[in-house]
């Protein structure tokens, strides 16, 4: 067998494993296009206080204090979230399961607010 001929032969399976190779990628893409944001509670404050996300995106909400409790929640007609007391250090996730704008509370700082708008 030539060079030639070995080099068509091999050069024949190479589309299909290209193909096949950018469907696998388009794939891993697509399960990895949701986002995750940290989101600090720290200081009576949500750092950041705004959020634009997309629904499937995670937020982790982070206890940055070193002293206070906070206790993070949504109440709204289509979608409700209770992280609990959260000791310092503590984390709590959220998955978006809905689109619209929401606000994240703190049930023991009022003046605390997270707005997250999901599309």
């Amino acid at each position: 067998m030539s060079i030639y001929n070995l080099r068509c032969s091999l050069l024949r399976g190479t589309p299909i494993a290209l193909v096949a190779a950018l469907l696998a990628l388009g794939s891993a893409q697509a399960s990895l296009s949701s986002a995750i944001s940290i989101v600090l509670q720290k200081g009576r404050h949500y750092d950041p206080t705004d959020l634009f996300l997309r629904k499937g995106d995670t937020i982790t909400l982070v206890n940055g204090d070193d002293n206070s409790v906070h206790h993070a929640f949504i109440e709204a007609d289509r979608f409700a979230f209770d992280a609990g007391d959260q000791e310092p250090g503590k984390h709590a996730t959220l998955t978006l399961k809905e689109p619209g704008d929401f606000i994240i509370q703190c049930g023991i700082h009022p003046k605390m607010k997270l707005t997250i708008h999901v599309q």
